[in-house]
């Protein structure tokens, strides 16, 4: 009996898209041919079949699967056997993705590091490096350089920093010990108590947009936070509010995008390349030996956009800001389809990379799961099916992209609010521009279009845990 995947119909609109339909035909031959080998009866063995069918299939890494594949592990450890020692991202969960581990961003709608404690040796501090507006942490007021010193009224453990990870995600709530400096800032007290529930964490994608300005010169600030086709509206109004301020240099900020959609990182890309041509080459994706080479121009890659907003060629030409460059901040929370924004954007102008390197996701996967009637696995899987590069030929950055002016903006505390001059990132960005910090900001309202918080299904944890910052 074929084994029918919901992934399968992405080959076939990869095969739309230009790839070879021999390729394609032989998938469809493969995924029939699964009756030799291994034929099991049990419920476990039966999952664990089609879960070394399926990465037979369409993995990355397919041929470094084991020949004799241990089938009677639970699926979670036999899924772990057969990953390449390369892989650091393919993952599976059951039935619900609401089982799979998430992170405080996630749960809460917050991001947070554990740094030495700044006034006691030997010690860990947590300090919160960004909150989501509109999240559950927002809401109960924490806000960007807190400070906290507990974890559900557990101290912060310097010998094992991953205890306090786990602490953060394990409950519905989480319990802060928030701390503060004294007037001096030469001491650091414990404050108030706050408790943050979980809820559900808006999606928005434009987290700010606004300029500088100095000497008549005017430069862009957008925080791009999420690649999320369902508020591309926003992203559309955002840079058309730039148009409008005729900027002549822009800082796009990416330090807190996990990524996405590659459909809506391609639309920000194409309002960014100089003399935009939708038939240009801007991405290639190289899979196994079924999968192949696919190439894919600026057109293509946005056709698979599923709405409408940023799929007009001419729209995006229209709001093009003809930049000679462009400054870009990332972070080591920089990944997947905004690493590819970043990376795939050199053919066309310079990209000039400030902060930390990125996380190093140049991989793209999708969702397989068993599409029998009636379905006899319940486990889905997300593995690696392709490896991506620019419109060069050049990718290869799974070490992370380094930046080419590295900023520790953990080294000088307290934080400054994101995006303003004192954000150390901004700071890099502004003195490369005109020299000078000193600059008039000017805010720009964007419009938010209504998006809910679970519009995008598969954003895994970009980083696994907290920053653990040790100096």
């Amino acid at each position: 009996m074929p084994i029918h995947h919901r992934s399968f119909l992405f080959f076939r609109r990869m095969a739309a898209a230009g790839l070879r339909l021999a390729a394609v035909l032989l998938l469809f031959g493969l995924s029939c041919s699964k009756k030799h080998g291994f034929q099991p009866t049990d419920p476990l063995g039966i999952a664990n079949k089609w879960v070394y069918d399926s990465m037979q299939l369409y993995y990355y890494w397919n041929k470094d699967l084991p020949a004799q594949p241990p089938y009677q592990l639970p699926t979670e450890e036999f899924f772990k056997k057969l990953l390449s020692a390369k892989d650091r991202f393919s993952w599976l969960y059951n039935g619900q993705l609401s089982t799979y581990p998430k992170s405080a961003a996630e749960l809460f709608g917050f991001h947070y590091a554990l740094v030495p404690h700044p006034f006691q040796a030997g010690r860990l501090t947590g300090i919160v490096t960004m909150v989501i507006p509109g999240s559950r942490a927002y809401l109960v007021g924490l806000e960007r350089g807190m400070f906290f010193t507990k974890v559900n009224e557990a101290d912060i453990n310097a010998a094992a920093p991953a205890e306090t990870a786990k602490r953060v995600v394990e409950g519905s709530t989480v319990t802060l010990q928030l701390a503060s400096f004294d007037r001096d800032q030469t001491s650091l007290a414990d404050s108030a108590v706050v408790v943050i529930p979980q809820g559900p964490v808006p999606q928005q994608s434009v987290f700010a947009a606004r300029h500088f300005v100095r000497n008549g010169i005017r430069t862009g600030y957008l925080a791009y936070y999420l690649c999320n086709e369902y508020d591309d509206g926003s992203l559309l109004q955002a840079v058309g509010k730039l148009q409008e301020a005729a900027i002549a240099e822009l800082i796009i900020d990416l330090r807190y995008n996990p990524g996405g959609s590659v459909a809506s990182a391609t639309k920000l890309a194409a309002m960014l390349a100089p003399a935009f041509n939708p038939d240009a080459l801007f991405i290639t994706y190289q899979g196994n030996q079924h999968g192949g080479k696919l190439q894919q121009s600026f057109a293509q890659a946005i056709a698979f956009s599923v709405v409408p907003q940023g799929r007009d060629m001419n729209e995006l030409k229209a709001l093009n800001l003809g930049l000679k460059r462009v400054f870009i901040l990332v972070s080591q929370h920089t990944a997947s389809a905004a690493e590819l924004l970043a990376h795939n954007l050199r053919p066309f102008l310079p990209v000039i990379l400030i902060g930390g390197k990125t996380l190093g996701k140049d991989e793209a996967a999708f969702k397989i799961e068993d599409r029998r009637t009636p379905r006899q696995v319940d486990w889905v899987i997300m593995p690696t099916v392709y490896k991506i590069a620019d419109a060069h030929g050049m990718g290869n950055y799974s070490d992370g992209l380094l930046p080419d002016y590295t900023v520790d903006e953990l080294s000088q505390l307290p934080l400054q609010p994101l995006g303003l001059p004192g954000d150390r990132s901004v700071d890099k960005a502004l003195q490369l521009i005109y020299g000078s910090t000193a600059v008039q900001p000017v805010e720009l309202k964007i419009k938010k279009n209504g998006i809910g918080s679970g519009n995008i299904e598969f954003i895994r944890p970009s980083s696994g845990g907290p920053v653990i910052v040790y100096r």
